[in-house]
């Protein structure tokens, strides 16, 4: 069985180098990240997202993504899905 958990993130790269965003997430406090460029800072943001939240009994309620898009003009916003057991083996996978 797959847990797949889909938040909405913003990408913002106003105060950064154009192009390098700082990744977040709304609705999953300390979930932050960032990238180079949008396809790497999405894949990250997938994984801290799962790395938050596998271990998490009752997930945060998802907030309507429109409302995130009023409250952050000028940013990238949205859709992010993870795999929970993914972020969870690998939050247990020895680093070398």
């Amino acid at each position: 069985m797959t847990r797949l958990v889909t938040y909405v993130a913003v990408l913002d790269d106003s105060e950064n180098d154009k192009g390098v965003y700082t990744v977040s997430f709304p609705d999953v406090p300390g979930a932050i990240t960032d990238g180079v460029g949008v396809a790497e800072s999405r894949k990250n943001a997938e994984e801290v997202l799962g790395l938050m939240l596998f271990d998490w009994e009752q997930l945060p309620t998802p907030t309507d993504i429109e409302i995130i898009r009023e409250n952050n003009p000028g940013t990238i916003v949205d859709y992010v899905v993870s795999d929970l057991d993914v972020a969870e083996r690998e939050s247990t996978t020895p680093q070398h």
